[in-house]
């Protein structure tokens, strides 16, 4: 009789190891995994933030520009900290032209007209200096207010 409790308590004993074990290797593996997709999760993040803000720069200075920002912005660390000046982005171009067209009058005339038939005014209008825009190849700058800016003669 002592030989089968003696069986019975070795056998929980192995259980309760195996069991143990089990346990501490299924905690394991699902902390490996948490910590998985949280790296997973930063390194998409880091990708979207990254995207978002290429499509920043490219919405507001021309290609070859941006692409040159972002390679100088990914070199090393240390070749940043050697620089004493930051790098400037100018370029020469010949024949360039700038437009700025501001409306005359606007203050008097946003007087007297609704806020809606303001916006809608100023938007047909701008829309249609975009496509005159596009269709004479230039590149509009920025609408501020009641002022369309835009150029044209650069890459």
């Amino acid at each position: 009789m002592g030989l089968i409790l003696a069986n019975v308590f070795l056998y929980l004993c192995a259980i309760a190891v195996g069991i143990m074990s089990y346990y501490m290797a299924d905690r394991k593996h699902r902390k490996a995994f948490l910590e998985a997709r949280q790296s997973l999760e930063v390194k998409m993040n880091l990708e979207e933030q990254s995207q978002q803000q290429e499509n920043l720069m490219l919405s507001i200075l021309p290609k070859h520009v941006a692409d040159e920002m972002l390679k100088d912005m990914k070199k090393d660390e240390s070749q940043k900290d050697q620089q004493q000046f930051n790098t400037m982005y100018m370029y020469r171009h010949e024949n360039v032209s700038i437009l700025f067209a501001d409306i005359v009058g606007f203050t008097q005339l946003s007087s007297a007209c609704s806020a809606q038939e303001l916006v809608k005014l100023l938007n047909e209008l701008f829309a249609r200096f975009d496509k005159l825009a596009a269709k004479y190849h230039q590149l509009r700058i920025k609408i501020l207010g009641d002022c369309y800016y835009c150029i044209c003669g650069l890459p």
